[in-house]
């Protein structure tokens, strides 16, 4: 009982530390936007910091995860959370005092250059901190507790900024340290391994889903982004656009809610018919109806926390021990590329065709997906069968079908 306990408490406090984890990219918006209108006058010009951030994010999150290879988790995570916490009231002394804007813009970079990698760890760290059995729970409390950051911190981050832009930067920066602090310690539960050839982590099937995820991220923040855009072609006022995302985020809720209370994995079957209901969803989000926008919003909604949950347990299944945070950091990078693309094609063409183009990425996705189902179903019952051999292959083959429907 007691050791259960345990579990149970470590698990929520990886959960709390996974949601607060994204406190500062979730109000970097509106804190940069207000610490760029005091020190340059101008608030657009914090997207060029927000920007620099991203893009720091994406170079530095494989390197520096590779740095951290063999060490605890939990700990490098912490030590490269401290550097983004540093990095971040650096940002905040630097709106405070009035320094040159490329002080900030530096600052921001050098806290965007850990995150990919912090993610990674921290992500890796729940294979050490929550019972196998208990992961998908484990992984939907954590995308339950990041969906309410990610509503939350913004406006914290507005209230605090209407009294002083450098203490709204401190703020988010000190709340996404918390992680460190309430993430308990744990020791690797791997052993020292003699030397082998070295493996790969991205592998075709690795990448298909991180392909996938990237797909994913696309659509839905194809939606985040051009909210304001949906709510305008409905003839609303720019504000409305909130209702697109409260949908989105509502949804999101109610789909972590779920994969918590089922706690299982999901079905080859499952999958696609969820990579379905997004694309129908993002399908009709473009059909010049309010009611139907709405709903599709609330597909897209309740099924991403479930793709995201899978894509994570698949590499999860997929790569050796000591890959993970790597790969991990890599799904960092896939998903900020699909957030990238999305806010592209919205900034150089229209809302109708970056959700177009969103769908196509999806169904591409999904198509790649089916592929590699029917390519290993055709190894599989294709497998030699003759002679002794043949009879020692046949339980084989079974365990690997029970295998992956274990997996799947």
């Amino acid at each position: 009982m007691n050791r259960g306990g345990l579990q149970s408490h470590q698990t929520i406090r990886w959960a709390v530390a996974y949601g607060l984890f994204g406190a500062p990219r979730s109000g970097a918006s509106i804190a940069f936007a207000l610490a760029a209108l005091s020190i340059t006058g101008n608030p657009a010009s914090g997207a060029t910091a927000l920007a620099a951030m991203t893009t720091a994010q994406l170079v530095g999150a494989l390197p520096i995860a590779r740095l951290g290879r063999g060490a605890n988790s939990i700990a490098f995570f912490k030590v490269l959370l401290i550097i983004r916490t540093a990095a971040l009231l650096a940002c905040a002394a630097a709106c405070g005092t009035g320094a040159p804007y490329a002080v900030f813009i530096a600052a921001a970079m050098a806290a965007g250059l850990v995150q990919g990698a912090a993610f990674g760890y921290l992500r890796d760290s729940a294979n050490y901190l929550v019972v196998q059995s208990q992961m998908t729970r484990g992984l939907a409390l954590g995308a339950f507790a990041s969906d309410l950051t990610f509503l939350l911190t913004p406006i914290l981050a507005a209230s605090l900024g209407s009294l002083s832009a450098s203490f709204s930067i401190a703020a988010i920066a000190i709340l996404g340290a918390v992680p460190a602090m309430i993430l308990p310690s744990a020791q690797n539960n791997g052993e020292p391994q003699a030397a082998k050839p070295r493996t790969k982590s991205l592998t075709p099937e690795v990448l298909l889903w991180l392909g996938c995820a990237c797909a994913s991220s696309a659509a839905i923040s194809g939606i985040e982004v051009g909210a304001v855009s949906l709510a305008m072609g409905f003839n609303l006022q720019a504000g409305y656009g909130a209702i697109f995302t409260g949908t989105l985020c509502a949804a999101s809720l109610v789909g972590s809610i779920g994969n918590g209370l089922l706690n299982r994995a999901y079905s080859k079957l499952q999958v696609a018919a969820m990579f379905l209901s997004i694309i129908i969803g993002t399908a009709l989000i473009l059909q010049n109806s309010f009611g139907l926008s709405i709903l599709g919003c609330a597909l897209v909604g309740i099924c991403a926390p479930s793709l995201g949950i899978h894509y994570s347990l698949q590499l999860n299944r997929l790569v050796t021990p000591e890959m993970r945070a790597e790969v991990f950091s890599v799904l960092k990078i896939s998903t900020s590329l699909g957030t990238i693309l999305a806010s592209a094609t919205l900034g150089w063409t229209s809302v109708t065709l970056t959700l177009t183009a969103s769908i196509w990425m999806l169904v591409c996705a999904l198509g790649a997906i089916l592929l590699k189902d029917f390519i290993v179903g055709r190894r599989l019952t294709k497998a030699p069968l003759s002679g002794g051999a043949g009879l020692a292959t046949v339980p084989a083959l079974a365990a690997r079908r029970l295998s992956e429907r274990n997996d799947h």
